[in-house]
């Protein structure tokens, strides 16, 4: 005879239920992490956008980029800070001629906590370009960029 229906699961039901979870979660973390970190990047590349506009204004106005420098100087004055006065954009450390920002209220962190950085010497295929980065999700290093960076290339003039 068979005892009443108790309406709990047995053993081996809720052993193939786990097992099925676990299965589901394995196809949908790598999904989950890869779209995280191509929204990311996508985050980096849209502050980046941002970033080009400010400095693009800031050249437009004073003549000067972020450093400051003149804007086709050849110096190789690197920017590590973008809210910092010597950047132009944010606030003016009173060597921007005709300064007439802030060109953008804020320079945010990057989308894995580190800052943004203006670099005017910025070589690929040994031509020398101005440009705006994050290092990415590796935090590293600065005067040594890898492919783990995100970067954008000012335009020419």
């Amino acid at each position: 005879m068979r005892p009443k229906d108790s309406g709990g699961f047995t053993t081996l039901e809720l052993i193939i239920n786990g097992a099925i979870v676990a299965i589901l979660i394995a196809i949908a973390l790598p999904a989950y992490v890869a779209f995280r970190d191509r929204a990311k990047i996508a985050q980096a590349k849209a502050d980046l956008y941002d970033i080009q506009l400010a400095v693009e204004q800031l050249i437009k106005d004073t003549g000067k980029r972020p450093g400051p420098a003149d804007a086709h100087a050849t110096a190789d004055e690197k920017v590590w800070d973008l809210n910092a006065a010597n950047a132009g954009l944010v606030q003016s450390n009173g060597k921007f001629p005709k300064w007439r920002g802030p060109y953008i209220q804020s320079v945010p962190k990057d989308p894995w906590g580190s800052d943004y950085f203006f670099d005017p010497g910025y070589y690929i295929k040994k031509t020398k370009h101005a440009a705006v980065g994050s290092f990415g999700p590796h935090q590293c290093c600065r005067n040594a960029y890898d492919s783990n960076h995100v970067i954008l290339l000012m335009p020419t003039n």
